[in-house]
C-alpha cells in the first residue's frame, strides 16, 4: 500500500497520483492485515528474539493497519457525501441552495493517531460572476480542520501542555504516535482552545456525585513575562559571527555577549511577573460526624483579569454545584492574607467561614522569626517549630 514517510509529507513516489478506487482501498486493508499476520508467524518461529522488538513491531504493523482503514473511511465518505448531495443539470451540482461545479480531485495528507495518511477529496468551486467560494464537501461533512491534523490529535496535545512545556508536550506525544504536531502548532492550538474556555465554563454542567461541604481556594500567582528590553533584543537583527567550535564555546560566548543583571537587592528575582489570580474548587464528603473525605470534582480556574472576575467566576461555580448564598450548605473559603481577597471573600460570598492559608502563615511567621533571630541559626529553627505546633493546634494568639 501507499506509504507516506515520516520525514517528509511533501514528495512520495509511493504515493498515489490519481484517486483509488474503494475496492483498492479495502484490498489495501487486507493486505496490511495480511502483513501483521504474516509479522507475528515470522517472530513466532524466530530462534532469538526479544519481546521488546516484538512489541515495536507489531504496534508499527497495527498502526499501519490503522492508517488502511482511516483511508478507506475517507474514501467511503467521499462517495457517500458526492453520491447523496449533487444533482447534475449540464455540468452543474446543486449544494445548499448555490450553484457549484467539481473541480478535480487532489490529494491530501492528514496526520492521524495512526500517522500521516494520503486521501483524496472533490473541492466544489462556485459558479458565479464574482465573489466565488469554494469548499471540500468531505472535509465540511467530517469536521476536518485546514490544520491538516486530526482533532484528536489537536486534543491529545493540548492536554499534554497543560501539564508541562509546548516542546515537552511535543516531545512526550512522540512516543506514542509515529508524527507529532510541532511546538508551534500546539501552542496555536491551545491559544485557539483558550478563546472558548470562559464560555465553556459557563455552560458546562454541574459535576455528579459532590459531597456536602464546599472549600474554595483563591491565589495571586506571577507570571513571568518578557521586560520591552528583552523583546528589543531577541527581535533585533542578528549578528553572523563565526561558529563555535563546540556546544561548550558557543554557550560560553552567548555568556560574554549577555552578560547576567546583577540584582538589585538579596531575594530580589526580577522577573517581571503578570499578576494571574487562581481558583481551585472542590467538595469534600461528610463521614460520621467528624470525618471529611475527598476532594472530589475539583475545578480549576485561573485568569489574567482583575481580582473580581475570579469571584465572579467561583460565585457562578458554587451556585451551580448548589452552594447559593442562603441554601444553608457549609462553605470555605481559603486565601494567602491578600487584604483585597479577604473583603472580596467576604463581598461575594458572605457568612461563609474564611481562613489563611496555613502554608502562607507559616511563610510568614518564619520571615518574621528570621528579624529577630537570624537566619539560618538554630535558635530560628526551634522557634519556627514551636510556632508552626502552636498554629497546627489552634493556639493562634500564643
Amino acid at each position: 500500500m501507499p506509504k507516506i514517510s515520516s520525514p517528509s509529507l511533501v514528495r512520495n513516489p509511493k504515493s498515489d497520483l490519481f484517486p483509488p478506487s474503494v475496492e483498492t482501498l479495502r484490498q489495501r486493508v487486507q493486505e496490511a492485515v495480511s502483513s501483521a499476520l504474516a509479522l507475528v508467524e515470522q517472530q513466532g518461529t524466530t530462534g532469538e528474539l526479544s519481546y521488546r522488538d516484538a512489541e515495536r513491531g507489531l504496534r508499527d504493523a497495527v498502526f499501519a493497519i490503522g492508517r488502511a482503514l482511516i483511508v478507506l473511511l475517507l474514501g467511503l465518505r467521499e462517495q457517500h457525501v458526492m453520491d447523496a448531495h449533487r444533482s447534475v443539470h449540464a455540468g452543474r451540482w446543486e449544494w445548499l441552495g448555490r450553484t457549484y461545479r467539481a473541480a478535480p480531485a487532489i490529494a491530501r495528507n492528514f496526520t492521524t493517531t495512526f500517522g500521516v495518511v494520503r486521501y483524496f477529496r472533490t473541492y466544489m468551486r462556485e459558479v458565479a460572476d464574482k465573489d466565488r467560494h469554494g469548499f471540500h464537501p468531505l472535509d465540511a461533512s467530517l469536521g476536518l480542520t485546514r490544520d491538516r491534523l486530526s482533532w484528536n490529535v489537536l486534543m491529545m496535545a493540548a492536554r499534554l501542555a497543560t501539564k508541562m512545556s509546548f516542546a515537552e508536550a511535543a516531545t512526550t506525544l512522540g512516543t506514542f504516535m509515529p508524527n507529532a504536531p510541532s511546538t508551534e502548532v500546539i501552542e496555536q492550538t491551545v491559544l485557539g482552545l483558550s478563546e472558548h474556555v470562559a464560555d465553556f465554563m459557563e455552560q458546562a454542567p454541574a459535576p455528579e456525585g459532590d459531597g456536602e461541604v464546599l472549600v474554595i481556594q483563591f491565589d495571586g500567582k506571577g507570571v513571568p513575562t518578557a521586560t520591552a528590553r528583552e523583546l528589543a533584543r531577541r527581535r533585533r537583527k542578528r549578528k553572523k559571527g563565526a561558529p563555535a567550535a563546540s556546544r561548550r564555546h558557543r554557550g560560553r560566548d552567548k555568556r560574554r555577549r549577555y552578560p547576567r543583571r546583577p540584582r538589585r537587592k538579596k531575594g530580589d528575582k526580577t522577573k517581571n511577573a503578570k499578576s494571574a489570580t487562581m481558583v481551585v474548587m472542590y467538595t469534600l464528603r461528610r463521614v460520621g460526624t467528624r470525618r471529611l473525605e475527598g476532594p472530589l470534582n475539583v475545578r480549576f480556574y485561573a485568569s489574567f483579569a482583575n481580582k473580581r472576575h475570579a469571584f465572579t467566576v467561583a460565585r457562578r461555580m458554587a451556585r451551580k454545584r448548589g452552594f447559593a448564598t442562603g441554601s444553608g450548605k457549609f462553605v470555605h473559603v481559603l486565601t494567602d492574607g491578600d487584604n483585597d481577597l479577604a473583603s472580596l471573600s467576604a463581598e461575594f460570598f458572605p457568612g461563609v467561614e474564611h481562613t489563611v492559608d496555613f502554608y502562607h502563615v507559616a511563610e510568614y511567621v518564619y520571615e518574621a522569626g528570621q528579624a529577630f533571630l537570624g537566619e539560618g541559626t538554630k535558635a530560628l529553627a526551634d522557634w519556627f517549630d514551636l510556632q508552626r505546633e502552636r498554629l497546627l493546634h489552634d493556639q493562634a494568639q500564643e
